[in-house]
């Protein structure tokens, strides 16, 4: 379709606008770059050369592997002093013996030599003069008194009269048999049941620090609660290896009542110079056990 003349000539009079207005623009770009002279620059002068380290010998770097980079001046290490050991305590008490419960429920037999009265204390429980329980161990316990901690140790039975310290061992004796008393007359009358001369029991109760050393008893618990003492380490040819028994029995009761609290425990062995018979029921191999002994 052919362009009307009209059109050509706007189109051409659009064109030699923009001809125009660049032509303007060119000019004036150039009128501008005769008439401001150009900004003058100044350059800083190029800094001085550095100097070259000389060359040291090889000792200057032999320190270097022995320099401790993080810790160039390490404070001297003063070495800590030992702590001394607790003082034995001078309080008038004497320990009778100990049961000791890894989970807990530990024990002591404490007597007041004063008032000549025993009891039985746990941890952090009070001892007579003023002390307290700290800690538990075989064959002593710890005192805090007055801020600093002493220990309370259990007498050694000692033999050889006046002047001597020997150790009272006990002769390894067999159990009594069924057929006769042995020198201690302990009899055993039949499976489980026995006779004890009570010479012999007021003997052991009178020495009550060497009848602690020959034999060891922790609490017992079942479904959380104690129902009795488990005993270990019975002594060969002491009383309690004589009358029958043996390591790991569970002691339940002795004449009904339960052995379920130290302190009952401690209340019952007092009562021993006046009873004529016991029955003792325990637990040996997972299964009941009853032995009975007669004090005559």
């Amino acid at each position: 379709m052919p362009f009307s003349p009209r059109y050509l000539v706007v189109v051409n009079l659009i064109l030699l606008a923009l001809a125009a207005y660049s032509a303007s623009s060119i000019v004036g770009t150039a009128l501008a770059a005769r008439l401001i002279p150009a900004p003058e620059v100044v350059l800083s002068p190029p800094p001085a050369a550095l100097e070259q380290d000389q060359v040291k010998p090889q000792t200057y770097y032999a320190l270097i592997p022995k320099r401790d980079i993080f810790n160039s001046a390490p404070p001297p290490v003063t070495p800590s002093a030992a702590a001394p050991p607790p003082a034995v305590t001078q309080l008038k008490l004497k320990l009778w013996g100990t049961a000791v419960n890894a989970t807990g429920g530990s024990y002591s037999i404490i007597e007041d030599l004063g008032a000549r009265k025993q009891g039985v204390y746990g941890m952090h429980s009070q001892v007579p003069g003023g002390a307290t329980v700290k800690a538990i161990e075989w064959d002593k316990v710890v005192l805090l008194h007055n801020g600093k901690d002493e220990v309370l140790e259990i007498e050694k039975p000692t033999m050889g009269g006046p002047g001597k310290s020997v150790p009272a061992q006990a002769p390894p004796v067999s159990p009594p048999s069924a057929g006769g008393p042995d020198a201690s007359g302990i009899q055993q009358t039949a499976e489980n049941e026995y006779t004890v001369p009570k010479t012999e029991v007021d003997s052991a109760l009178e020495n009550m620090s060497q009848l602690f050393t020959q034999i060891r008893a922790v609490p017992h618990f079942e479904g959380g609660e104690s129902v009795g003492f488990r005993l270990f380490a019975i002594r060969r040819g002491s009383l309690f290896d004589k009358i029958g028994l043996k390591n790991g029995d569970i002691l339940r009761s002795i004449n009904g009542n339960a052995m379920n609290d130290p302190s009952k425990a401690m209340a019952l062995m007092q009562e021993l110079k006046d009873t004529s018979s016991l029955r003792v029921e325990a637990t040996r191999n997972q299964q009941p056990v009853t032995l009975t002994y007669t004090i005559q």
